[in-house]
């Protein structure tokens, strides 16, 4: 396992990697406020790849916006693009939780990158809404902006008060939330406090409609595999039909576990990739 430091046009990305420096590489993405540990317990599974987890902007121990700048979510399908480029990948796999799985989604709908295969693990696109509540979603966004509430920063006095906090929220296993808390959080004379930028709680400013997300979805070029857990606080098997009707190669497969089914039972995760990389021939 090595980090790495990756400058792009607008930001410090930094990231871990693991497995053969010379291999297939795999380009994996986290889900909201989590980082690049989120793939630690997932990369073992791949020794003769290059496993390559990325801290999205404002998260982990990547670089945050300047002041006065807000994140948008497209903007973070332009970092993936930067990124992959200024990792000179081609013909790559490109590997996404929840968020990283919701933005990889539109990546490749764009036809920028050089994708061999996608894996989106908890998500296919972003959330949407339809086009009659796109008033109020900029009225909230703006409001919120100009007249924050109750989002200040937080600080813990210890590591075991961080990690109770998390486990709150459920859907993780004591050890997944540890691991993310291990990149999560760093020291200051006030306590531990969480690395990510407190703007990326804010409300997006305007969400696509299913219909443009089914658009990216028909247009992506490569084979596509969706895992769901099927105990998923985000029960998703049942939903957005016409976006897994929409990519040409799409399968979807259903394992035991949570939203965050990859960290906390990573191994029959890594057999189903495995298996969709390396179909067996009959």
């Amino acid at each position: 396992m090595s980090q790495i430091t990756i400058h792009t046009k607008f930001h410090t990305i930094e990231g871990r990697e693991w497995g053969n420096p010379q291999g297939k590489p795999i380009l994996a993405f986290h889900g909201w406020l989590d980082n690049a540990n989120s793939f630690e317990p997932l990369a073992k599974y791949f020794p003769d790849h290059r496993f390559i987890a990325i801290d999205f902007p404002g998260h982990g121990k990547s670089s945050h916006k300047p002041v006065g700048a807000l994140y948008h979510f497209a903007e973070y399908a332009m970092d993936i693009v930067s990124i992959a480029n200024s990792l000179a990948l081609e013909n790559f796999i490109l590997l996404g939780h929840s968020m990283g799985a919701a933005v990889s989604t539109l990546v490749a709908g764009t036809g920028l990158l050089s994708l061999e295969k996608l894996i989106l693990i908890e998500a296919i696109g972003p959330i949407t809404n339809p086009n009659e509540t796109a008033p109020e979603i900029l009225t909230e966004a703006i409001k919120q902006v100009l007249h924050p509430r109750g989002k200040k920063e937080t600080y813990f006095p210890d590591w075991e008060s961080a990690v109770a906090v998390r486990m709150r929220a459920g859907d993780m296993s004591k050890e997944s939330v540890e691991r993310l808390m291990e990149r999560g959080l760093e020291k200051t004379p006030k306590g531990l406090k969480p690395r990510r930028d407190l703007r990326l709680h804010y409300n997006s400013f305007f969400r696509l409609t299913d219909d443009q997300v089914v658009s990216f979805c028909r247009k992506i070029p490569c084979p596509t595999l969706l895992i769901l857990g099927d105990k998923s606080v985000y029960p998703l098997s049942e939903r957005f039909t016409a976006r897994k009707e929409a990519i040409p190669n799409f399968k979807q497969i259903i394992l035991p576990g949570g939203h965050h089914l990859h960290m906390d039972n990573p191994e029959p995760v890594s057999k189903e990739i495995l298996d969709f990389l390396h179909p067996r021939t009959p």
